[in-house]
């Protein structure tokens, strides 16, 4: 990456968590959104978050309830918000394979960030965003950053710490999204240079 802009040159501007949440609308749906988590679980295209033993049937109830006071684009509760991932259930979206989740943190219950796949078209961002303000004190800490697609000129990034969702949006130029998260977390820069 050298000869590639710094981050504070490639910024154009930022959004703080208390503006971006005071805009939100949860019926919204975004553009295509892509995915990359960091912590405490490594994965691309969606972030997967281990729910706090003993937390479970609450935080199932609060998904729940706020998935059915939305409507999806087929008249359903949307199913690319935030899903729900248990070791032994199956549904749509990421299947837990024991094998291959060794190396998560052991848990009863998952959610899923957008479990129908980043590169959906109808993404319920803003009910996501809704939903895991709502259940953070019940999940373990986090950290995963998106990229809204259409352009790539916006990088948010999420975290859960101590019980609480913190947000930050970067604004970019047209393009440039990749070059500011690889700056932000260089442990991605390999999977972004793949994905592009």
């Amino acid at each position: 990456m050298s000869g590639e802009p710094m981050l504070p040159a490639l910024v154009t501007g930022r959004v703080d968590q208390a503006t971006f949440s005071a805009s939100l609308d949860p019926t919204a749906q975004s553009h295509t959104v892509r995915v990359w988590q960091v912590a405490p679980i490594c994965e691309t295209d969606t972030a997967v978050l281990p729910v706090r033993t003993g937390c479970e049937e609450r935080v199932r109830a609060i998904v729940l309830a706020a998935l059915e006071r939305v409507t999806g684009p087929d008249g359903r509760p949307p199913r690319n918000a935030i899903g729900l991932l248990e070791p032994c259930g199956s549904r749509r979206g990421m299947r837990f394979v024991p094998g291959s989740r060794a190396s998560w943190p052991t848990a009863e219950l998952y959610l899923e960030f957008l479990p129908a796949g980043s590169d959906m078209v109808y993404a319920h961002y803003a009910l996501a965003y809704r939903v895991l303000a709502d259940v953070a004190p019940l999940l373990v800490d986090a950290r995963w950053y998106t990229v809204l697609s259409q352009c790539e000129d916006v990088v948010d990034r999420w975290d859960i710490v101590d019980g609480a969702l913190r947000f930050e949006r970067l604004l970019t130029d047209e393009d440039r999204a990749r070059l500011v998260l690889a700056q932000l977390e260089p442990s991605l820069a390999e999977s972004l240079r793949e994905t592009t």
